[in-house]
């Protein structure tokens, strides 16, 4: 009853709203003085008037600059002579103003005058592919906590390696910490690396990392844009407890073949985007692949080569791989059929043989060791969008994703000649497998009556199939078909969502919904209801106070028991009993804009997490075959202010960004029931970035972090016991001779030092002939060298050479220095 209470209250308000949307509004007017092309005229209609403009980007590329001069005009008749100059068709609808390249000459004054169908306005905005200003109106927009990027902003930021990051560009971000060092961990507002939820056009993937996280498994040639969201979330998101990354893939072009190939020094990637059947069929096709292994070839031949003599030799190599494909067709009518392909997976192998010398006295010996691990994505998906009217428009899909992750160990000994006495052969095979197979259909509507008034409602069923922990063990010793383990489980969940963007009046404008879900598993029902409202009280045209509240809920989760995240933790889904994992998180912040070249914010947030799983402290020592007895749930609770500026004068643009940060959690089974930090409660964050554009051929870019180091748990103690196990606990150090336990104070006891680093790029831009264009990029990551520690590690040493009790070592170790890397991509 409450919940059809709830619906009923929202419907009414959206009425209400587009009843105040009908009355009629004084257009304002404005100047504008100089010469510009049909872009640079776009963005100063935009700045001026705060209209959202829909184009596609193939029709201004041939745009010439104008002579523009209008004094206190309308924006119509700014409009109708502008549509005049630059041969194009201007067509506002609210506040949404939508551009078109004239189909016959500027000149034809019936073209000019004919009025266009409100259908056809409708239709264009739903249905083409269009390209909006990255720069959005945080004064405006009710969302909090979101941040849009287009690929020019991805590629600004300086990385390892010169390889540009999705991750890395949004660990710049107040909030986020990025974990360790040189890897892609998120860990978003005190949650944890696997409570982001990250969607290629709508679809979910799993796994976000290469080589253990120094790489994105997001090619940024094939990234259109993205939309990060870290609190109030939209009610039409869900699965996930921290964060909303969703990405938008490049879609082909409809008139003409282009794309771009580039190289580095870890890989190359090529893209190519185009027609198959012109205005009716694109294709985007985009492939990435790492050459780490033929770096490593000769590098592995020099040490095997030294070793030979000593019976030695070292088996390693590496590689990834994506690959991304989108083809559009458009059925009129009848909308767009989309097929969205995506693929990517690594190959990790290490190990070493012993063998004996090639002497005939010398008795044969072979020993291997080793070990194999692969992980990576599948994702495949059918999507039609149909624009039903000028109201509505439909969108169904059908996907199939796919995560598996293989560590296989193989061990053979060989000892002896086969026809002689005492040879012997063993062999044994272990391999571990996790993975995650997820069919989902789904289906949303959106009603669009206004600029003022959105309203979108869907729904989705996808039917889960998780392997958390499957163990295949081959042996000589073992009969056959023994030492196999397989564990299985099957869930169905099915999600619906109602939310709706509402502008009151022009001080007020929220977006409120709900989202329900509904997960079955093992026999037994959750039910999850998931209220989002964020609300933007506007004070002046310069001032916005913005408020929200927003549940998210979360039934898998990845668990470790490593400092670093790795391929290898599970997947874990919750079962009967375990309950759904849930947050709360409410957040409040002030937005400010004196003028259009600045932008301030500050926003505060409290989140609460409940039915959080970790590892038992002692699940090592336990005597069990389930996963599900290794774990323990408690809670946490994260809280802080997240402080953001940003400039934009157009050569040079600049962010400054600053989180204080709070993290813990209380677990019942964990620190003896005592609240301990988390892993990342990271205290102080700063993130520096600028972007300076000197000329039309060469662009600097440079960004300075500093945070608060991680947390470690660390034994600074040991237990003495002279009669015994120890009954007292002082410190002390080791004895001559003697393995004393280590004590520990408390989980995640001692901090690691303060993280800070330097990245510095150019790139340089070289036009070439027939359009074609040349891209040198050259970097320096950590351009100080400062050697931030990832980890401290215990040495307790016995005893010195000359027989007196030592103290306990420590040693810290960190993984990056300065690191230059240069990169060339060549476009066509």
């Amino acid at each position: 009853m409450k919940t059809k209470l709830f619906i009923l209250s929202c419907l009414l308000a959206f009425m209400v709203g587009s009843t105040l949307y009908a009355q009629h509004s004084a257009q304002a007017v404005f100047s504008i003085e100089g010469t510009y092309d049909a872009s640079g005229f776009l963005e100063l209609v935009r700045e001026k008037t705060g209209c959202r403009i829909a184009y596609k980007e193939s029709d201004l590329k041939d745009s010439r600059k104008v002579c523009l001069h209008y004094q206190k005009e309308p924006l119509d008749v700014i409009l109708k002579d502008a549509s005049k100059k630059y041969g194009l068709l201007f067509v506002k609808h609210g506040n949404q103003l939508i551009v078109r390249k004239r189909t016959q000459s500027p000149s034809v004054s019936k073209e000019q005058s004919a009025p266009v169908a409100k259908d056809t306005v409708r239709s264009f905005y739903m249905q083409e592919v269009v390209k909006t200003a990255p720069r959005i109106d945080r004064l405006r927009n009710p969302q909090m906590g979101m941040t849009v990027m287009d690929d020019n902003a991805i590629r600004s930021v300086p990385t390892l390696l010169g390889e540009p990051d999705v991750i890395k560009a949004l660990q710049l971000q107040p909030g986020v910490s990025a974990g360790t060092e040189g890897f892609a961990g998120m860990f978003v507002r005190g949650g944890e690396n696997d409570e982001n939820l990250f969607l290629i056009d709508g679809c979910p993937i799993y796994q976000t990392n290469h080589l253990g996280g120094l790489f994105s498994p997001f090619n940024a040639d094939a990234v259109s844009h993205l939309t990060f969201y870290k609190s109030a979330f939209p009610a039409r998101y869900g699965g996930r407890l921290s964060s909303v990354t969703d990405l938008s893939m490049k879609s082909g072009d409809y008139k003409s073949w282009h794309g771009n190939f580039t190289v580095g020094l870890t890989s190359a990637n090529v893209s190519f985007s185009g027609p198959l059947v012109k205005d009716r069929t694109s294709l985007f096709v985009a492939l990435r692949r790492s050459w780490l292994e033929l770096v490593s070839v000769p590098a592995l031949a020099i040490i095997n080569a030294s070793k030979k003599k000593s019976g030695e030799k070292v088996i390693a190599g590496y590689n990834f791989t994506d690959f991304n494909l989108k083809l559009d067709h458009r059925l009129g009518r009848f909308g767009t059929l989309s097929l969205l392909g995506y693929y990517g997976h690594d190959r990790l192998k290490m190990g070493e043989h012993r063998f004996s010398g090639d002497g005939e006295d010398t008795e044969p010996y072979l020993h291997k060791n080793e070990n194999r691990l692969g992980w990576g994505n599948m994702l495949t998906a059918l999507k039609w969008h149909l624009p039903i009217n000028t109201l509505f428009a439909y969108d169904m899909k059908a996907s199939y994703t796919r995560y598996q992750s293989d560590f296989r160990k193989t061990v053979e000994t060989v000892s002896g000649r086969e026809s002689e006495n005492g040879y012997e052969n063993s062999r044994s095979r272990t391999e571990n497998r996790n993975a995650i197979h997820d069919l989902c259909v789904d289906a949303s509507l959106a009603f669009i009556p206004s600029d003022r008034v959105i309203i979108r409602l869907g729904t989705q069923y996808t039917h889960h199939r998780y392997a958390p922990e499957e163990e295949v063990r081959e042996s000589t010793s073992l009969p056959s078909g023994n030492g196999n383990s397989e564990s299985r489980v099957i869930a169905n969940e099915w999600n619906a969502y109602l939310e709706g963007d509402l502008e009151v009046c022009r001080w007020l404008r929220f977006n409120a919904g709900l989202h329900g879900s509904f997960f079955r598993v093992e026999g037994k029902q959750y039910q999850v209801f998931e209220p989002r409202v964020s609300a933007d009280f506007r004070l002046s045209p310069m001032v916005s106070l913005k408020a929200g509240y927003a549940r998210m809920s979360q039934f898998v989760q990845q668990v470790s028991d490593n400092y670093i995240s790795l391929p290898t933790d599970y997947w874990l889904p919750i079962t009967r009993n375990f309950s759904p994992l849930t947050s709360d998180q409410v957040s409040a912040g002030i937005y400010v804009s004196p003028g259009k070249k600045y932008t301030f914010s500050v926003e505060g947030y409290y989140k609460k997490m409940d039915h959080l799983l970790e590892y038992r402290d002692d699940y090592k020592d336990l005597q069990v075959t389930s996963w599900e007895d290794r774990l323990t749930s408690g809670s946490g609770r994260a809280y802080g202010v997240d402080f953001q500026a940003e400039a934009d004068m157009g050569k040079l643009h600049g962010f400054i960004g600053y989180g204080l940060m709070w993290s813990d959690r209380l677990f019942a089974d964990l620190n003896g029931g005592k609240r301990f930090p988390s892993k990342y409660d990271n205290r102080h964050k700063v993130t520096l970035s600028a972007t300076w554009k000197c000329s039309e051929r060469v662009e600097l870019n440079a960004g300075w972090v500093f945070m608060t180091g991680n947390r470690v748990t660390l034994s600074l103690e040991n237990y003495p016991y002279p009669d015994g196990y120890p009954t007292d606990i002082v410190p002390t150090y080791p004895h001559k001779e003697e393995e004393m336990p280590d004590y520990y104070a408390g989980k995640n006891n001692v901090r690691l030092p303060a993280y800070h680093r330097l990245d510095v790029g150019i790139n340089i831009y070289r036009p070439l002939r027939r359009g074609r264009t040349g891209i040198w990029n050259v970097s320096l990551y950590n351009a100080y060298s400062r050697m931030n520690p990832i980890m401290i590690e215990k040495n307790n040493q016995k005893q010195s050479m000359e027989g007196t009790p030592l103290a306990p070592r420590f040693r810290q170790f960190a993984l990056f220095p300065v690191i230059p890397s240069v990169s060339y991509t060549y476009k066509f």
